[in-house]
């Protein structure tokens, strides 16, 4: 096994991971790697496809499953620049980290302790895309008064609002604000805001954020980031991520 990867959009892989995990199991296929993981609280999931055409170079021997302690990961990733390109090959049971003049190994777990999810099929007609910048400012405003948010689609707007018995926050983006907006009729639903808030300051190369929900319904977030190989029309990675839904009396 030999890769090559910016450091860019290994770092941004691992910040997402970390979100949610501190050990992932990476499926390694001929046309690129899958990543499926699940809270332990059975709160949050995620699922990830990194095309072959994310990586500079993408040599397989074969097929294999590897898993790895993320924040392991990122304290190595640490140690490179931000313009570096890391090789990464497999010896035996390790990996081993290659960028600039340093070089680094990483132990790999077990497989058998890591379970990989099953992602479910959570479909909603209704849907927002938002710019990453908006949400996160209206994100942001709702920590310091809630630890959950509600966020409301109508045909007309996208809100998030989070209120407590001194405070009140809410984001009001009106439909001219949105990328783009599908709603009939309104939905709602509550979601824990710690949980966002690290998504989306994880995702420092993305744009814009597709939500999907619909009332006391799993929320579920469509995005691509990171940046291609030099020379591939199709390495933006594909992420999903999950959300169960917070009930409020």
């Amino acid at each position: 096994m030999k890769l090559r990867i910016s450091v860019k959009n290994l770092k941004e892989i691992a910040d997402l991971l970390n979100t949610i995990v501190s050990e992932a199991k990476l499926t390694l296929k001929k046309d690129g790697v899958t990543i499926k993981a699940v809270d332990p609280a059975h709160v949050a999931m995620v699922s990830l496809e990194i095309p072959s055409g994310s990586f500079e170079v993408y040599d397989l021997d074969a097929e294999e499953d590897i898993s790895l302690d993320i924040e392991r990961l990122k304290s190595i990733l640490k140690l490179a620049s931000s313009g570096d390109v890391i090789s990464i090959t497999k010896e035996k049971d390790r990996l081993k980290f290659e960028m600039g003049t340093i070089v680094k190994t990483l132990s790999l777990l077990d497989n058998n302790t890591i379970t990989t999810p099953r992602v479910p099929q959570v479909s909603s007609e209704s849907y927002v895309v938002v710019a990453k910048y908006e949400l996160e400012k209206g994100l942001k405003a709702a920590e310091d008064v809630s630890d959950s948010i509600r966020l409301t689609l109508t045909a007309n707007d996208f809100r998030a609002r989070s209120l407590s018995d001194t405070e009140e926050s809410e984001m009001i983006l009106s439909k001219e604000l949105l990328k783009e907006i599908r709603c009939e009729e309104s939905v709602k639903s509550s979601y824990p805001l710690d949980y966002l808030l690290k998504l989306v300051k994880s995702l420092s190369s993305t744009d814009s954020l597709k939500l999907s929900f619909k009332d006391d319904y799993p929320l579920t977030i469509e995005f691509e980031f990171g940046q291609p190989a030099k020379g591939s029309s199709d390495g933006y990675i594909k992420g999903i991520f999950l959300l169960a839904p917070r009930m409020e009396q």
